[in-house]
This record gives C-alpha cells, sequence and structure tokens, in this order.
C-alpha cells in the first residue's frame, strides 16, 4: 500500500506543484524587492520589543521599520556582539544558509525568509532595545551594531514540530517543502531545533516550513539545543532539489559562500559595499584598511562540500528514494 501511495502522491506532486507552490500568504511582497529593501534601502527602526518575552536571554527583538520611507512593516532585528562572533549568534551563518537556500530552490519555495545584515546605529538602536546597556558597537572604529535583519513571516504557526508524517504522506505539496527544507537543514548542519526556531504555514493543504534561526549550524559546536534537523528526517526527497545538489561543487561552494558581505569605512561609518575578493579564506570576519568582509571559512565551505557527498551517497545507495 505504501507504495501504491507514493506513487499517486508524486503524480499529484507533479500535476499540482506549479499552481499551488506560487507566492504565498506568507511573504507578502516580492522576495528580490525585499532582499534589496533589508540590505540597501534607509532604514528607520519605529518601534521594537522582545521577540520571545518569555524566553530567557532571547536578544531578538520584533521591529517595526520603515524603508526608504515606505510604510513600516514588521521585521525580526538581532543585535550581534562585539566582534561578530559568538556561541548562536554568528550573522554571517544567518547569511550563508541564505545563500545555501537560493542555489537550493526558487523564491516562491524559499524556508528561509528575505534575510540581511546591516550596520544599525547604537544610538538608534539602544533607543528600541529592552536592555540598552547590552549594546556595544560591533566594530570599535564605528558607532554601529552589525544586525541580522529578517522579514517577519504572516500567517503562520509554531507547533512543537512542523513534520506531520501523516500529512507527509499525504499532502504531495507539504511533502516537498519539508524534503527542501530537510536537504537545506542537512547541509548547513543545523543543531539548533528549538521549536520558536521552526514555523509552519496556517494553509490547510500544502503549507509551506520555514526555518528562520542558523546561529548554530556549520562548524558551530557540539550543541544541546535539539539536532533534531541536523540528519535527514524523511525517507524521500524532491528529484529537482537533489539534482540542483549534484551540481554543488567545490568551486561553486566556494565563490557562494566566501565572501557574502562587505562594508567600507566612510567617515565613520561602515557602508555597504559590492564584495571583493577574499581577503582571508582561512577567517570568517575579515577587517583591514577600514574594510570589513564576511564569509564562510575555507573549512567551513569543505564542511558544506562534505555534507553534499553525504546526501548524495545516501541517495545513490537508495537509502533515501527521490521523487
Amino acid at each position: 500500500m505504501r507504495v501504491i501511495r507514493l506513487s499517486v502522491l508524486t503524480l499529484v506532486t507533479l500535476a499540482v506543484a506549479g499552481p499551488v507552490l506560487a507566492q504565498d500568504s506568507n511573504i507578502t511582497m516580492p522576495v528580490a524587492e525585499l532582499e534589496q529593501m533589508l540590505a540597501r534601502e534607509p532604514m528607520q527602526i519605529v518601534s521594537a520589543d522582545k521577540s520571545r518575552p518569555k524566553a530567557p536571554g532571547d536578544i531578538t527583538s520584533k521591529a517595526e521599520v520603515s524603508f526608504g520611507g515606505r510604510e513600516p512593516f514588521r521585521v525580526k532585528l538581532r543585535r550581534s556582539e562585539p566582534g561578530a562572533e559568538g556561541f548562536n549568534n554568528v550573522p554571517r551563518y544567518d547569511l550563508a544558509a541564505y545563500a545555501i537556500q537560493q542555489l537550493l530552490m526558487d523564491p516562491n519555495e524559499y524556508v528561509i525568509p528575505p534575510t540581511a545584515l546591516r550596520m544599525v546605529p547604537v544610538a538608534e538602536f539602544k533607543r528600541n532595545y529592552h536592555d540598552p546597556a547590552a549594546v556595544k558597537p560591533t566594530f570599535n572604529v564605528a558607532d554601529e551594531v552589525l544586525c541580522v535583519v529578517q522579514y517577519w513571516l504572516q500567517n503562520v504557526t509554531n507547533p512543537p514540530d512542523i513534520l506531520d508524517m501523516n500529512k507527509f504522506d499525504t499532502d504531495a505539496v507539504y511533502a516537498r517543502h519539508i524534503g527542501q527544507l530537510n536537504v537545506f537543514t542537512f547541509l548547513i548542519e543545523h543543531r539548533d531545533s528549538n521549536q520558536g526556531n521552526f514555523l509552519i504555514s496556517k494553509a490547510e493543504q500544502g503549507p509551506r516550513v520555514f526555518s528562520i534561526d542558523h546561529g548554530v549550524a556549520f562548524a558551530s559546536l557540539d550543541s544541546d539545543r535539539g539536532t533534531a534537523w541536523l540528519n535527514l528526517r524523511v525517507d524521500r526527497l524532491p528529484k529537482d532539489t537533489i539534482d540542483r545538489v549534484r551540481q554543488l561543487d567545490k568551486g561553486q561552494l566556494t565563490a557562494k559562500l566566501g565572501v557574502l558581505a562587505q562594508w567600507e569605512l566612510r567617515d565613520g561609518h561602515y557602508v555597504p559595499v559590492e564584495p571583493t575578493a577574499n581577503m582571508s579564506p582561512s577567517r570568517g570576519v575579515r577587517i583591514k584598511d577600514g574594510v570589513v568582509q564576511m564569509g564562510l571559512t575555507r573549512e567551513e565551505v569543505s564542511g558544506v562540500a562534505r555534507q553534499v557527498k553525504r546526501l548524495l551517497n545516501q541517495v545513490d545507495r537508495g537509502r533515501v528514494k527521490v521523487y
């Protein structure tokens, strides 16, 4: 019966994937437009509060923000610590995770909402932060704090586990979304499966699933924060996603992930600029002559490449099916 059911699901997926997977109510603006706004357009914080008031030590904010004078909308803001490196607070990991999903899927199926890094004046951030004394400049030559800025998803919920195996076996579009998510979490070695980090659309049929926090991934230390999504949780994956994985050689991964963002110091402020050549492949945060550059290290990129090989090995040996 299971073989028959999987065959039916495959046919259903092929028949409905196109129209059903169009941009839905979870991300209500074009992804490309959001990416540009979050990263580049003038930003003004209108108001902010704790993202998860009941979570001890949570440093993220849910903020109403105006970009380029537009009507404010909600985003997640997460400040970095001085130096931009710390356990569960590695801004470049959030950007790397976003870049990897771009290699795996189209924008209407993204499992991470639009995400960017940007420098925010310390004084402005303090005015809207629940613990102003904790806000410090990320780099001591500019009175600015580096922040992860992420679109706040609409019409989503936060169940104990977004993976429902009964739904996975009966809802072809949901199964596709879960498969794409699992490929992504496997490649980045996701090590923080706390409930608040995974969301699912409120849609009854074909709900999208999302991962919103990637501070404990890649070369992070072993974690006690939950590793449910570190490995493959499902036994079948979309063929077109696996086909994209097969294209990910070491050179392509290095080109995409080695340099993710760059800023140049001008008149005491860091201004985003187009990335140049990798200033130091052995370091994730590179600072030289007024330039800050971020990306994955050579070792971290190699880790992603190893995960690619591990995944394809499981597929090619028949341990994981594709459809």
